[in-house]
């Protein structure tokens, strides 16, 4: 018996299909969106109340704040926070746009939002648009925390 060509390509291409790996179906991260959502409320809650214990920081985060050199480990995010409390009042930090992608125990955040600060000098309060990153890692226990913050402001630099 002879195999038409046309029969012999379907075989072939049907075996090669059924051998094949199956196509991984994405995970589902919603649990884990709504985690690090929940993170990201930990921090407006303590930026906005002046809570410097940090909890929602991994021991070792990384901060780059815009016009500022990175600041490293809790130890030095907490006197760098303290000295940022001395100087504003943050009053008012929403989140207006968040996009949260998690790939295994590391989640990427782009986000953009508005902050608010009263200075401690005096004067008006100041309303800030802001855009960034955070990177968040999921520990050991199985809980996320913020890693690293990467953000600057969409006004630009004196003099331009």
């Amino acid at each position: 018996m002879r195999t038409a060509p046309s029969t012999l390509l379907i075989s072939v291409a049907a075996l090669t299909l059924a051998c094949a790996p199956a196509a991984e179906m994405p995970e589902d991260t919603t649990a884990d969106v709504a985690a690090i959502e929940a993170v990201r409320a930990q921090e407006v809650a303590a930026i906005t109340s002046g809570d410097t214990s940090l909890a929602y920081l991994t021991d070792d985060a990384v901060v780059m704040p815009p016009g500022a050199p990175q600041v490293a480990g809790k130890a030095a995010l907490r006197n760098w926070m303290r000295e940022f409390m001395a100087a504003v009042t943050i009053q008012a930090a929403t989140y207006d746009q968040s996009t949260i992608t998690v790939a295994g125990d590391w989640a990427i955040e782009h986000y953009t939002g508005t902050v608010t600060m009263m200075p401690a000098s005096g004067g008006a309060a100041m309303t800030e648009s802001m855009k960034g990153i955070h990177v968040y890692r999921r520990g050991a226990d199985g809980t996320w925390k913020m890693a690293m913050d990467v953000w600057n402001t969409d006004s630009a630099p004196p003099g331009m």
